[in-house]
């Protein structure tokens, strides 16, 4: 059985949506963009990127499945390169 990468969970990091600042600002052009923050709550899931040709980005996703919730949010490292994190398995 092939494994489930972050990016089959949240998708793409260009889909991600930008709720910076409390306000939804579209998505954001990643390419560059590093992991500075993940936050796990309940079922949610907050990650917050920098550095990215978009700027600073701040998305949530929900996801129920505790079991690939919790392996998403280990594979979500601080300081990776967004499309690097999406690309790792889980």
């Amino acid at each position: 059985m092939e494994r489930k990468t972050v990016r089959d969970v949240l998708g793409e990091p260009e889909s991600w949506s930008n709720y910076m600042r409390g306000d939804w600002h579209g998505n954001a052009n990643m390419k560059g963009a590093t992991i500075s923050e993940v936050i796990a709550l309940g079922k949610e899931v907050a990650v917050h990127t920098k550095g990215g040709h978009g700027g600073d980005t701040f998305s949530v996703f929900v996801i129920e499945d505790q079991n690939i919730r919790e392996r998403t949010v280990r594979a979500l490292r601080i300081g990776a390169e967004v499309h690097d994190a999406a690309a790792a398995t889980i």
